[in-house]
């Protein structure tokens, strides 16, 4: 955060003293939220098995990286219709991040993520698997600016959100198999400027 505090003294004729209320300049850090997935489904006898893989990054609430989280959900279907689980891994690693290139590409260096199984009771340790990944945009990156302004008794506080957007494809790579996969990146920069009479 940087505050800037500034007087100015203009004269004219006599001396002429103008002071300049305090003024507050904040530029949060920016964020970033990255899912991709993936769908695969086979016939098993009188079932359909699928699985779901989903990867994602997401910034934590200061703004900082967040770690590579993934989840790989297996159900299937039989031939009346009927849903049933399989299983639900999820986990995130300790530590990794993406990274985020000019053009809006993504790429995930070889991660250890462990997964753990869940049911409606407990969740156990299940593996742990290691996670890359790279995409690329599939199209033009959208960009929104919102501003808002919000008062507080004698302060105003004026923000400017910017948020881009893009759809991605790819693949991940999870031990060693190759899975294509599509996703998107969002990237946001929020700035606030506060000025007390």
């Amino acid at each position: 955060m940087r505050r800037f505090r500034s007087a100015s003294i203009v004269a004219s004729i006599g001396l002429l003293v103008v002071l300049v209320a305090p003024v507050s300049a904040d530029t949060s850090p920016n964020g970033t939220s990255f899912f991709s997935s993936a769908s695969s489904c086979s016939t098993s006898g009188s079932r359909e098995v699928c699985t779901d893989t989903n990867l994602s990054v997401t910034s934590n609430e200061d703004g900082s990286d967040g770690p590579p989280c993934l989840e790989v959900f297996k159900y299937s279907f039989a031939s009346n219709g009927k849903f049933t689980d399989i299983s639900d891994e999820f986990g995130c690693a300790s530590d990794g991040t993406i990274a985020i290139g000019a053009d809006f590409s993504v790429a995930l260096d070889p991660t250890s993520i462990t997964l753990q199984s869940c049911n409606r009771r407990s969740c156990t340790g299940s593996r742990t698997v290691t996670v890359s990944a790279s995409d690329t945009p599939t199209g033009p990156v959208s960009t929104s600016t919102t501003r808002s302004t919000t008062k507080s008794g004698s302060c105003t506080t004026k923000t400017t959100t910017t948020d881009q957007f893009v759809e991605l494809a790819g693949t991940m790579t999870i031990d060693g198999a190759l899975i294509d996969q599509t996703g998107s990146l969002d990237i946001f920069t929020s700035s606030s400027t506060t000025h007390c009479k």
